[in-house]
């Protein structure tokens, strides 16, 4: 059994979020978006279809496409924090190898078994583990400490080293 007591901030759960968010199709989209329109641009300016201040236009617009996506996490993580509690409030995640992942906050415990657990990805600051196609334990790295090995360890024998990503 591995316990570790996390409390979550916002840059953490903004980190998060940016990952599930440009890690699907829908992210990669809008990035691809953002860079085509400043490189129409700049091919239209090269060709001389369009003036410089027409240029300057596309690669406002090409910019704004490309930071409304983070600017608009980095708001949501703000608001989450304040009024959801979930990530709000200090946690408890007791990792045990007959009842699963247990989670304790606020006074109530929560017991997921390891068959609810989906794949575990990571970002730069967190571990995500998901219990559904859309829902994750937003864990930081730094909760882990030492016990980073022994838990991930428990994570790969119940859900099957395929379904880990795990990177630097």
């Amino acid at each position: 059994m591995e316990k570790l007591k996390v409390q979550l901030t916002k840059g953490q759960l903004f980190d998060f979020l940016l990952y599930h968010t440009f890690s699907k199709g829908s992210g990669f989209l809008v990035n691809m978006l953002g860079m085509c329109v400043i490189i129409l641009g700049a091919v239209m300016q090269f060709v001389g279809k369009i003036e410089f201040r027409q240029f300057v236009l596309y690669v406002i617009v090409g910019v704004v496409v490309l930071a409304y996506t983070p600017l608009q996490l980095k708001f949501r993580a703000r608001k989450q924090m304040e009024v959801n509690p979930e990530y709000r409030d200090p946690r408890e995640y007791v990792f045990s190898e007959e009842d699963g992942i247990i989670v304790v906050q606020n006074g109530q415990e929560t017991k997921y078994e390891w068959s609810q657990i989906q794949r575990t990805v990571t970002t730069p600051k967190t571990i995500g583990i998901y219990y559904e196609k859309e829902r994750a334990f937003i864990i930081p790295k730094e909760a882990f400490g030492d016990r980073f090995v022994p838990v991930m360890q428990m994570v790969v024998q119940h859900i099957g080293l395929n379904n880990v990503r795990l990177t630097q």
